[in-house]
């Protein structure tokens, strides 16, 4: 048991280090970063696995009665609530490639120091891509702003790859304040507005695709529709599988956080 806690404790901190590696950001950024629960997971498992060899008995006989039960408890309603939250992420409304929409918003998703954009936002460029080809009269926004940390904003970037893959650059509008998913929709929504001279309560009726990566897709179209998007759909994108378990156990996190906030602010209100 000892051997096998430490080595999952050890497995734990090297895909912290593999995630960093893969999309380096600046130091502050990569200090910041969501990573890192891995590494305190890690180190935790680390801890119980020496404690163990050391004392010959397990840390958690060292709790009282009490101790065991809120613990317990808490787990388990933990444990409860990350499932029913996940089983919303896993079954978000998405629309298929043929549906018909007036615009379509790109959401972006991260960029390195070194501006250049990582796998799953690039999946995420080559779905739209495919998109746009489709519907040649879809106008699409791509929306995200320079990070905290870094010093690229992600839509120009994302803006030159649509037109790498053949969408002329007419058809993209350009969005590069936003950072965060409500901004993108708050931003996206005043620049449709501002490009096609019409209200912005029209364009909150107009019909609009969404596309982000799949884990994300649910708790985007939850906020579209919160904001007040009221004909919104999804088309989620893939990312590659080293990055699956951390998007999944992060966007558990931010679904809770997202529900929280919606309960306790009554935020985000709608578009005016």
């Amino acid at each position: 048991m000892n051997v096998l806690l430490f080595a999952a404790g050890l497995l734990f901190i090297s895909y912290d280090v593999i995630l960093i590696c893969i999309n380096p950001g600046t130091f502050l950024d990569n200090l910041f970063s969501f990573t890192h629960i891995w590494t305190a997971l890690g180190g935790y498992l680390i801890f119980l696995s020496v404690y163990r060899k050391k004392t010959g008995h397990s840390f958690w006989k060292t709790f009282s009665r009490k101790v065991k039960i809120i613990v317990s408890t808490v787990l388990i309603a933990g444990t409860v609530i990350s499932a029913v939250n996940l089983f919303f992420i896993l079954t978000p409304e998405t629309a298929s490639l043929s549906e018909e929409a007036d615009y379509v918003i790109l959401l972006g998703g991260g960029i390195s120091k070194d501006g250049v954009l990582p796998k799953s936002v690039l999946s995420r460029v080559d779905k739209t891509a495919e998109y746009l080809n489709e519907h040649k009269n879809a106008v699409c926004v791509v929306t995200g702003g320079t990070l905290h940390w870094l010093p690229y904003a992600e839509a120009p970037e994302i803006k030159n790859q649509l037109i790498k893959r053949g969408i002329e650059k007419e058809r993209i509008l350009l969005e590069d304040r936003a950072l965060d998913t409500i901004q993108n929709f708050q931003y996206s929504c005043e620049l449709l507005s501002q490009s096609t001279n019409i209200l912005k309560s029209q364009i909150l009726e107009s019909k609009i695709v969404v596309i982000t990566s799949s884990f994300h897709l649910a708790r985007a179209l939850r906020l579209a529709r919160r904001m007040g998007f009221r004909n919104v759909k999804g088309i989620g994108s893939s990312c590659p599988l080293i990055y699956i378990p951390h998007d999944y156990v992060r966007e558990i996190c931010a679904y809770i956080k997202l529900n929280l906030r919606i309960f306790f602010t009554a935020k985000p209100k709608p578009i005016q």
